[in-house]
């Protein structure tokens, strides 16, 4: 292969003579108008077959052109388009994939240098190989992926002799043969899709390479043309492979990924085939798309998307299957398991034993999915019964959703014991799930657009009953403790999991979901038998299905009233055994990075908490006293112990209210009041590490605790200093003694939202960092970040609400707001100008937005209690936020 060569000299012709800059701007203004009008052309709506091979023809007269001022006539050489540009197919910056075939490269190195700078200086996008016929045959010999490109390949000009040759090379039998080609490309889809972990639903699909994506078009067309030597869907349908339906899937399928692609390279100005957020709104503009109901134009396109995408991987999956019969197992003696009257096995794939199955029982086909989710050695659906489930998707109707046996069969199916999530998949697939449950089928391809929910509503729900199934394995004991010890204890684990199935259903209509898919799980429930106390349960689940993460993540659950409110709202610890693992795996299912050891820990102590409560089922919320006097008791124990007497312990705990021992353990407390105890002030500040792993299994988060005398800003200046140590604050504990000394405790979590992982040297460096950070002078400096290129496409509207309870000793100030580096820092700077005093804190990230909860008072630590103090103080605040935003996010544009 030639290498890059510097363009150190002028581009020359054939001749020598140097090819004037004034024509190289000529050839450059040509492309230009070329380009432009297959943009105003697209843009308009003009047909993307015409307009994808439109690039390629005019590429091709421009290459050859320039080919025979080079080259003329030259016998020895060969120009040939490969790889995509080989199929005909050029979108506005794909790469120009070119082969020069020479019998000696070394021969004309500098003419065929001068000839690929020039292409450069034209700044087309030229990938390019030289090789002889020799290169040609050992190169792909080893390499599939040589071999294909070179499979499409096309001359553009040059010897007709040579191209002759290389086209003997590949005709030859032994050249891949069909059967080694075939697992060849097997093992690289399956290795690609591996790297997208088989996601076809992703927020930011690669249009190309993910699966269903472009790739999986071009596999099966190689693999078509391979076995048959040509390949188009045409030929499939008429080799057998294909229906007719199919193929007008793929058809149409290609053309819309086409259509995506092609106005994503214009959108991007390069070659992206990833449909990232930055274009996504307008792209579905352009197209077409606009805002209706309750759906985004942005999320009518992606649903189309996900929907050819959905139907190009079935495509897919079939025309492998056949293949695999066809090449691999041809002339092969099936093996043959008979399974009852309607169904067996063939090769390890389900099969009907006759075309009129399903038509003479349509309950067969839910039967079918029941008796492979009883197996465990079941690869598959056989090709041909697949179309026949399609063919017969209208018996799924009124009747047959009332037919008592296929609700057996489907309630067997929920209890089967193995594989009901992939069965689920399936029916979700081949449409049977959709119109067995009308609702489900709505919410297929059902996306929201945003950080928060990272895939599309069914493959979410999927997603859902999956982590419930896996909470019954052994492998789930590490990652999810509490929810496999609870999911074990369950009595009727089917109805964990129609509530899955059913929490997320009423999505896109409008209105409160978790209500709307409240009703229709009462709908079903009632159609299959389930007894009216489990369809109650059923019902609460889903309605419910959003309470425990928010009272974990939003509300103080160190406090007894809390628990005790929250422990009347579950009622029983059946239901909150129930709630607790729906809740774990919707929370992983809805966006893997949401569940970190922190959200553990509150998951963790809410459940334990309540189960506590519900088993005193006492009413009583004077508990709170009791529990910091036991936590004060045990502590003063343990200090006596260390040599603290309890008349010290006392007084250094002198203006700690009960909260303190409410968020901390005995131990905690301890090591604090040690701590206190054997530091000076007069020699700055305290800080203090704590691990809560010290005293748990599980390690949710570390304190970080600040011993200080008050001042003006040092909330401000605690946060800074947090966030320059690559520290994310999750929530915070503030007192402040009658005679001005602070006692802060901030859990923190490191950026990728685990406990900070510290060795000694680091933790004695990470101490001094914020000592000095929080002893050191306010400058009132706050460096800048740059807002991550996702969160840019997120902006919302900041909301600031302030309320002050009758007799409460502090407001809530809650602000939700769109998430970007250092929003924390620029809070804290924003309250120590209001005269803002932060008792406590709850931070919590939602994807794309923050919810932030403060406990506030004024400087003189009364509540903001006059209406319009509190008015000022709110829309300053949003106003600010809203402001900075902006900034941040037109500072990081590119």
């Amino acid at each position: 292969m030639l290498g890059q060569a510097a363009p150190a000299s002028p581009a020359t012709g054939g001749d020598g003579a140097p090819i004037r800059p004034a024509a190289i701007a000529d050839l450059r203004r040509r492309i230009e108008r070329a380009e432009a009008t297959l943009a105003e052309r697209f843009w308009a709506g003009g047909d993307i077959d015409e307009l994808v091979a439109g690039r390629a023809n005019a590429l091709d007269a421009l290459l050859a052109e320039l080919w025979q001022r080079w080259f003329d006539r030259d016998e020895n050489l060969a120009l040939l388009a490969v790889g995509g540009y080989g199929r005909g197919e050029l979108h506005p910056h794909s790469d120009v994939d070119l082969l020069i075939l020479a019998c000696e490269p070394h021969a004309v190195r500098e003419e065929i240098a001068a000839f690929v700078r020039l292409l450069w200086d034209l700044k087309l996008d030229i990938g390019h190989s030289v090789r002889t016929l020799t290169d040609c045959r050992r190169e792909a010999a080893r390499d599939v992926t040589v071999a294909t490109s070179m499979m499409d390949r096309r001359r553009l000009a040059g010897s007709e002799r040579l191209v002759g040759e290389l086209d003997r090379v590949f005709l030859r039998p032994t050249f891949w043969p069909t059967r080694r080609y075939f697992r060849a490309k097997r093992a690289e889809q399956e290795e690609r899709h591996k790297h997208f972990d088989e996601v076809d639903h992703g927020l930011e699909p690669n249009i190309k390479s993910s699966p269903g994506g472009l790739r999986d078009i071009q596999t099966v067309m190689w693999l078509t043309q391979r076995h048959c030597g040509e390949a188009d869907p045409p030929q499939l349908v008429k080799s057998g492979f294909l229906t007719p339906l199919e193929a007008q899937w793929l058809n149409e399928g290609r053309r819309f990924l086409w259509r995506v692609r092609f106005g994503l390279h214009l959108l991007a100005g390069r070659r992206e085939d990833r449909l990232l957020f930055d274009y996504q709104r307008e792209l579905a503009s352009r197209l077409g798309y606009r805002d209706g109901g309750a759906q985004l134009a942005v999320e009518r396109f992606m649903r189309h998307y996900y929907r050819h995408v959905l139907l190009l991987r079935e495509v897919n999956d079939i025309l492998l299957q056949h293949f695999d019969e066809a090449i691999l197992r041809a002339g092969e003696k099936p093996r043959l398991e008979s399974v009852n009257e309607r169904f067996r096995i063939r090769n390890h794939y389900m099969e009907v034993t006759a075309p009129d199955v399903f038509a003479k029982r349509p309950a067969a086909l839910m039967e079918m999915f029941v008796l492979m989710a009883r197996r465990r050695d079941i690869a598959g659906v056989r090709a041909a019964t697949i179309r026949l489930v399609r063919e017969n998707l209208h018996l799924i109707d009124d009747a047959f959703r009332h037919d008592e046996q296929v609700a057996d069969h489907f309630m067997a199916l929920l209890r089967a014991p193995h594989t009901l999530v992939s069965q689920l998949t399936r029916m979700r697939r081949y449409g049977v799930l959709g119109r067995y449950i009308p609702e489900f089928g709505a919410v297929v391809g059902q996306t929201q657009h945003d950080l928060f929910h990272i895939y599309t509503v069914d493959a979410h729900t999927m997603m859902v009953l999956r982590r419930m199934r896996q909470f019954r394995y052994r492998s789930a004991q590490e990652r999810f403790p509490l929810a496999a010890a609870v999911a074990r204890t369950l009595p009727k684990i089917e109805l964990l999991y129609i509530a899955g199935l059913f929490h997320d259903i009423g999505k896109g209509r409008g209105g409160d979901h978790s209500t709307l898919g409240a009703h229709d799980a009462v709908r079903f429930c009632r159609r299959h038998g389930i007894g009216e106390r489990d369809t109650e349960l059923v019902e609460w689940l889903v309605r419910e299905h959003l309470t425990m993460s928010a009272t974990a993540q939003r509300q103080d659950i160190a406090d007894p009233q809390v628990i005790h409110q929250f422990a009347r709202r579950v009622g029983s610890p059946t239901r909150l055994d129930y709630l607790y693992a729906l809740t774990v795996a919707d929370i992983n299912a809805t966006n893997p990075k949401l569940w970190n050891s922190w959200r553990a820990a509150l998951m963790r102590q809410l459940y334990q908490n309540t189960r506590q409560a519900l088993r005193r089922g006492s009413s009583a919320p004077a508990e709170r006293g009791r529990r910091a006097a036991a936590c004060r008791a045990a502590a003063l124990r343990r200090l006596a112990e260390a040599g603290v007497d309890e008349a010290r312990a006392q007084a250094l705990w002198a203006g700690l209210g009960t909260d303190f021992f409410l968020h901390h353990s005995p131990g905690q407390v301890v090591a604090i009041t040690r701590g206190i105890n054997a530091h000076d002030l007069a020699d700055g500040p305290l800080v203090m590490l704590i691990d809560f792993g010290q005293e748990h299994d599980e390690s949710g988060a570390t304190e970080i605790f600040l011993h200080a005398r008050d001042r003006d800003h040092l909330f401000a200046d605690s946060v800074a200093a947090l966030d320059q140590a690559a520290l994310q604050v999750t929530a915070a504990q503030l007192y402040t003694s009658a005679t001005g000394l602070c006692f802060n405790a901030y859990v923190v979590l490191d950026r990728a939202g685990r406990p900070p992982r510290l060795d000694g040297a680091e933790r004695r460096r990470l101490v001094a960092k914020l000592t000095a950070a929080i002893a050191g002078p306010k400058t009132g400096a706050r460096a800048r970040r740059r807002v991550p290129r996702q969160l840019r496409h997120f902006v919302m509207p900041t909301e600031v609400t302030l309320d002050t309870a009758p007799d409460a000793g502090t407001s809530t100030l809650r602000v939700v707001a769109s998430d970007r580096p250092g929003l924390l820092t620029a809070l804290g700077a924003l309250f120590a100008e209001l005269g803002i005093s932060v008792r406590g804190a709850r931070i919590t990230t939602l994807g794309e937005r923050v919810e932030d909860m403060f406990e506030i008072t004024d400087r003189a630590k009364r509540p903001i209690a006059h209406p319009e103090e509190a008015r000022t103080i709110a829309n300053a605040i949003r106003e600010r936020l809203d402001a900075e935003v902006a900034q941040a996010t037109a500072d990081s544009l590119p």
